[in-house]
């Protein structure tokens, strides 16, 4: 395994691998997930790249060193995915990136960094970026490392994401506790909030299994079918609101890549008077409070990033 001492790590993934981890829970590396080896490792970090070949700024922050500038979308792209996952639905949808190689990649609201399988990444001509030494991190209860990389493009059905800064585990297959417990489809990786969050909208047709994105067309609501408009947390890391919890005001994830209803909390939530969600089941969610996908499924959802709000639709056509 490769010393990481003299190796770099970011202060700012910091809450993003709590709040990644915190979804997944304390699950442990994959035993199917096949560590590359030690020639691999070392001709992959090689190549790594000042990020501002790329177009990107680097920030000397209180919270450590910071990228800006990848994950850049074109204007009036849109397109409208499949999701695979079922059962329940789930936002796993096919992507691919300078070849028509597809690849299943799993929609996460609440992870904030996006991340790749080696094999993918490397089919993908991802690129380890540092201004010196490549940057490491090792999330908790994880015996793979994942190394900051970028990728020239993911094309997602006719819509593009120009440069996406992503983290590449050093290894093949199983991508561990990232894959959400979505063992059965063989996934690549995680698109995360972190580029989601560039979106215009985001729709999850429930009822047609689709998720519609669009890069700057504005969502124009019926108001005959919502139900509620709700303000997104700024600045959360995640896509979160504000509701209340035994009576009390209290951050909520909204995610939909979760297997259940309401996770971390035995009381229903309230998001207003009439969206109140409880489960029979207990979820645990050591991240805090999060509504999953077995509850969303029931409405049309609209997330709106750019604008700060999601919608909460009533579903026009029957389930099957």
């Amino acid at each position: 395994m490769m010393d990481f001492q003299n190796v770099r790590v970011f202060k700012y993934v910091a809450f993003g691998c709590f709040v990644l981890l915190s979804l997944a829970g304390c699950k442990t590396t994959d035993s199917t997930a096949e560590p590359i080896s030690w020639g691999q490792q070392k001709a992959y970090l090689s190549r790594v790249r000042d990020p501002r070949v790329f177009g990107l700024s680097i920030y000397d922050t209180p919270a450590g060193l910071q990228l800006r500038g990848g994950g850049r979308l074109h204007p009036s792209q849109g397109a409208v995915l499949d999701m695979v996952a079922k059962k329940p639905f789930r936002p796993v949808v096919k992507i691919s990136g300078s070849t028509k190689r597809v690849y299943p990649v799993l929609l996460d609201f609440v992870s904030n960094r996006s991340w790749l399988e080696f094999g993918a990444a490397q089919k993908m001509l991802a690129t380890p970026v540092a201004e010196y030494k490549p940057e490491l991190i090792r999330l908790p209860n994880d015996e793979i490392p994942a190394c900051l990389s970028i990728v020239s493009k993911f094309r997602l059905d006719q819509l593009h994401i120009e440069n996406p800064l992503v983290y590449v585990r050093l290894a093949k297959g199983a991508i561990g506790s990232i894959s959400r417990g979505i063992d059965d489809l063989d996934l690549a990786g995680v698109i995360g909030w972190d580029l989601l969050r560039k979106m215009e909208q985001i729709r999850f047709l429930y009822s047609e299994k689709k998720v519609v994105l669009f890069t700057t067309e504005p969502y124009d609501p019926n108001p005959s079918v919502v139900i509620a408009a709700l303000p997104l947390v700024k600045h959360a890391g995640a896509c979160a609101v504000r509701g209340r919890v035994n009576g009390k005001d209290q951050l909520i994830l909204i995610d939909p890549a979760g297997d259940f209803e309401v996770a971390g909390t035995s009381s229903s939530i309230e998001l207003t008077p009439d969206l109140v969600f409880s489960s029979s089941e207990e979820a645990v969610s050591p991240g805090g409070v999060r509504i999953g996908a077995r509850a969303l499924q029931r409405y049309e959802i609209c997330i709106c990033p750019k604008v700060g709000l999601i919608y909460f639709e009533k579903q026009l056509k029957g389930e099957e």
